[in-house]
């Protein structure tokens, strides 16, 4: 039996800030997983699901501010990106979009490029330090 494609969800590209962080609380995602599980240092499984559910306002949203490794990590992805593209020879693009897994509804993913033509790695995330 074959893996179903994710589906796109919203096109990120019609959406602000705020629109999107809403898109987002409408699922657990990639930075939502490890709270999920107990495993995140900064939020608890209780302390997610009171955000996702809309008991209490969501985390301050710390991607404009200057001293977060969030503004960095968005900044620079884009050269992170061609970095990778450089060394490994492999394509990238952007996916400008929320999937959503085809059978679990709440699973979703914000992905930073999708790699292309390369069976064994389909995503790229970047990360910096």
């Amino acid at each position: 039996m074959g893996r179903k494609a994710a589906l796109r969800l919203v096109d990120t590209r019609t959406l602000d800030r705020g629109q999107w962080l809403e898109v987002r609380k409408g699922g657990i995602g990639s930075s939502d997983a490890a709270a999920a599980v107990g495993l995140s240092p900064y939020t608890s499984p209780l302390e997610l699901w009171t955000e996702k559910t809309g008991r209490v306002a969501a985390s301050p949203d710390l991607g404009a501010d200057q001293d977060s490794p969030m503004y960095w990590g968005t900044l620079l992805e884009p050269y992170v990106a061609e970095a990778y593209m450089r060394k490994t020879g492999r394509k990238v693009r952007k996916v400008n979009a929320v999937l959503q897994h085809p059978t679990f509804p709440f699973m979703r993913a914000n992905i930073d490029r999708e790699i292309i033509g390369c069976p064994e790695v389909q995503i790229l995330e970047c990360k910096t330090a």
